[in-house]
């Protein structure tokens, strides 16, 4: 995933950076790893009893492990914006 949105960024980037004043990597994280990944609320609908009533998940694990790659996502991201697009 980290691997792919890097990817993804990095085009963004190139392609629009001439007009795009103000970046932001991922809207929302905390709402996608509670509500997504503890509560089952959101899309992908994973979570485990007594958080929610879904057919799959882990409550206890899985919001940890998504918040966790969503903020090693975002470091690598600000990584490249800052090493090749930002001007000083």
């Amino acid at each position: 995933f980290r691997e792919d949105f890097k990817y993804y960024a990095d085009i963004c980037f190139r392609f629009f950076g001439d007009r795009v004043k103000y970046w932001s990597t991922l809207n929302e994280p905390n709402v996608v790893a509670i509500r997504g990944y503890r509560t089952g609320i959101y899309p992908p609908c994973h979570c485990s009893w007594p958080f929610g009533n879904c057919s799959g998940g882990d409550s206890e694990k899985e919001p940890f492990v998504v918040a966790h790659n969503m903020i090693l996502s975002h470091a690598a991201v600000v990584g490249i914006y800052r090493t090749k697009y930002q001007v000083n």
